[in-house]
C-alpha cells in the first residue's frame, strides 16, 4: 500500500513540477496567477491562512504539504519571482527535468530565454527540503 501511494504521489509531483516549470509566471498579475492555478494545478490549493506582512505573495500547497509554491509579487501585484519548495524524495526527478528543459549555467543553476528575456532557475539545498527559484536575470 505504501509503495502504491508513493508511486501515485511521485507521478502527481512530476506532473505539478513539469507544468510549473513550463509555465512562466514572472510578469503575470496576481489575478491571472490565481485563475491559471485553478485551471491547471488543481492539486495545489491557495493557502491564505498564513500572512507575512513583509512580503506580498501567493502561497500554494499540496494536500500532504510536500510541495509549497510561493509567487512573490510587486506592489502592483505582478509576479517577480517564483519559489517552489519540495521534499528531498523528489530531488533526482526535479534535477533531471531541469537538465532536460533548460540550459546549464553551472552547479544547480539553469537559464532559459522567453520573448527576449533571460530567466535564471536555481536549486538550493536546505536542511529539510530543497528550493527551486525562478527569476528574471538582471
Amino acid at each position: 500500500m505504501k509503495t502504491t501511494a508513493f508511486v501515485i504521489y511521485s507521478i502527481l509531483f512530476l506532473a505539478v513540477a513539469d507544468h510549473l516549470q513550463a509555465q512562466n509566471y514572472i510578469g503575470m498579475h496576481k489575478d491571472q496567477i490565481i485563475e491559471t492555478m485553478k485551471e491547471t494545478e488543481k492539486q495545489l490549493k491557495l493557502n491564505t491562512s498564513t500572512v507575512n506582512p513583509h512580503y506580498n505573495y501567493l502561497k500554494y500547497e499540496d494536500k500532504i504539504n510536500e510541495i509549497t509554491v510561493l509567487f512573490f509579487l510587486s506592489e502592483d501585484d505582478m509576479c517577480t519571482l517564483v519559489r517552489k519548495m519540495c521534499d528531498y524524495s523528489n530531488i533526482n526527478e526535479v534535477v533531471n527535468e531541469l537538465d532536460e528543459k533548460y540550459n546549464s549555467a553551472g552547479m544547480n543553476k539553469w537559464y532559459y530565454k522567453e520573448n527576449g528575456q533571460r530567466y535564471i532557475v536555481e536549486l538550493t539545498e536546505e536542511d529539510w527540503f530543497f528550493t527551486v527559484t525562478t527569476r528574471m536575470d538582471k
